[in-house]
């Protein structure tokens, strides 16, 4: 495989993971956008918003804050490991 998609692809994906842990462990408020003070990621905007959104709707107002946090976690948890495995089944063993 093409060391550059390996690199660009690992990039992408501990971007995303990356933005959804720091979303996971930052203090929630209402009104609050998710990028981080980057305007470029609005994808990842769009996605936090709708988990957020889920959460709020279908849970109660007691713990919808707690789920949306540790399902953020776990979205940035599996992009990063799945970046992980990119290098570790791409990369040829000598």
């Amino acid at each position: 495989m093409n060391i550059y998609f390996l690199i660009i692809g690992s990039l992408i994906l501990i971007l995303l993971g990356g933005n959804a842990i720091y979303v996971a462990f930052k203090k929630y408020e209402d009104e609050d956008g998710f990028s981080g003070g980057v305007n470029t990621l609005s994808f990842i905007e769009f996605f936090v918003g709708i988990l957020l959104f889920i959460t709020e709707k279908f849970l109660s107002k007691r713990y919808h804050i707690a789920i949306f946090k540790t399902f953020s976690f776990l979205f940035g948890f599996f992009m990063i490991c799945f970046a992980i495995l990119l290098w570790a089944l791409c990369t040829p063993f000598k």
